[in-house]
């Protein structure tokens, strides 16, 4: 069986390990978002959003300080939520919302807010939740 090389641990900087299992979010060596396990290859984070989902079972400040104290480009939250809130689960939907009820920026989210509040798919608590978030984004911008 081959194995990927991995980069030296002096290439990446971890930021939040993910899960018991050992993995990581961090950073390689130009500041791009990395995620890397002991049995997963480093890989770009964007190209792994699923990977990152159980962050949202945390409370949103813990995630968020994490992220913003490497001084490293933060648009990973956003992406993380979009992923969340467009995915196929409820659940995931649902903590999605819940960071932003907590007070993370809706801004980039407002399209998908709309389309969720209107989707047919999800529950009507879900709906309702985001309908009541994109009411608030739009009326105050």
């Amino acid at each position: 069986m081959t194995r990927e090389p991995r980069p030296a641990d002096g290439d990446r900087q971890p930021v939040i390990l993910i899960n018991k299992e050992g993995l990581t979010l961090g950073l390689d060596p130009t500041g791009a978002w990395i995620i890397w396990g002991p049995r997963n290859p480093v890989r770009p984070a964007r190209e792994r959003l699923l990977w990152l989902l159980p962050l949202l079972e945390r409370p949103p400040d813990a995630v968020t300080t994490a992220v913003t104290t490497t001084g490293a480009d933060g648009s990973i939250i956003p992406a993380l939520l979009r992923f969340a809130l467009e995915s196929w689960s409820s659940y995931w939907a649902g903590l999605a919302l819940g960071w932003l009820e907590a007070g993370i920026s809706v801004t980039d989210l407002v399209n998908v807010l709309a389309s969720l509040k209107d989707s047919p798919t999800q529950p009507q608590p879900i709906s309702h939740r985001a309908a009541q978030l994109w009411h608030k984004a739009t009326t105050t911008t």
